[in-house]
């Protein structure tokens, strides 16, 4: 359980949570991006796109990005399958009630109460970064919900806490309110920081960066302070879930080490690996066919 001052940290990221919920709601989130939706559960008031037919793959999204980058994606993937691309907890405009803690199995059950509900069971997982905790354990625990995980970018709980490190130099982010007061400051100026080190493709870092900051503008979250210090919390290497595994690694992604490329398959059994080369930390972004390609004939194979 986190401490007493964690806590008091990431209640600054939800504070005021009602209102924001009905902001984000009624105003320019609401209508940026056509068909935007929203979902309610007791401590979360999801947003999310939805598009095609066919069986359901889920895309979280990984901030600073929002859903008005998913365009391609949603369109390129809708051929084939209903797609839902939704923001998580705290992130994009996503917006999380005032007893929402970050903890990592309150986290994780409640994005399963929004897969359920919208969802339905039997989704490919196409889950990124930080999410890939997510759709390990969510899998493992609920697997009616999981047919297959492609996850993006996804390492082990010791790879993270290798690159929370190289992200978090001085340690800034990982003290509590000080990490959240430092983020609300730091967040538009970190953002194009963050998108020249991560991306591949760097002709995307422009509109990348526009759209961050137009998002950021009208109150978009990126409560990243809370999540190191909380979600992102020490914790043992997750079991291995029974469904197949294909791990799609942008090997262009400054923002994580070497070392780091296709570490799930390292720490689990038959994983399959797609290395892109040169795609960089959200290959599905940056080039959607070959994320579809890879995505479809590892489907097809298992």
């Amino acid at each position: 359980m986190p401490g007493l001052l964690a806590r008091l940290g990431a209640r600054l990221d939800t504070w005021n949570g009602a209102a924001r919920m009905a902001r984000f709601r009624t105003g320019w989130p609401a209508k940026a991006t056509p068909a935007v939706r929203f979902h309610s559960t007791p401590l979360v008031q999801y947003r999310y796109l939805e598009a095609g037919s066919g069986q359901t793959i889920v895309f979280t999204v990984d901030p600073p990005m929002t859903i008005e980058v998913y365009a391609p994606l949603l369109a390129m993937f809708s051929e084939r399958f209903r797609v839902v691309v939704v923001e998580l907890p705290a992130m994009g405009f996503t917006a999380a009630a005032s007893g929402y803690g970050f903890g990592f199995t309150e986290t994780n059950d409640d994005l399963a109460a929004f897969i359920r509900a919208v969802c339905g069971t039997g989704c490919v997982f196409a889950f990124s970064c930080a999410a890939s905790l997510a759709a390990l354990d969510i899998a493992r625990r609920m697997p009616e919900l999981a047919s297959h995980l492609c996850l993006i970018q996804g390492v082990g709980t010791e790879a993270f806490a290798i690159w929370k490190a190289g992200r978090d130099p001085k340690g800034i982010l990982a003290r509590p309110i000080i990490g959240q007061l430092a983020m609300r400051r730091l967040a538009p100026r970190r953002m194009p920081q963050w998108y020249g080190l991560s991306v591949g493709r760097k002709e995307r870092v422009a509109d990348f960066c526009e759209c961050a900051e137009r998002s950021f503008s009208h109150g978009a979250m990126w409560s990243l302070a809370s999540a190191y210090q909380i979600y992102l919390a020490p914790r043992p290497e997750l079991p291995r879930p029974l469904q197949p595994m294909l791990s799609i690694w942008g090997a262009a992604d400054g923002s994580h080490p070497a070392s780091n490329a296709h570490s799930l398959a390292r720490l689990y059994d038959g994983v399959e690996q797609v290395t892109l080369d040169a795609l960089g930390h959200t290959p599905e972004l940056e080039d959607p066919a070959l994320v579809f390609a890879a995505i479809t004939a590892f489907l097809d194979r298992t």
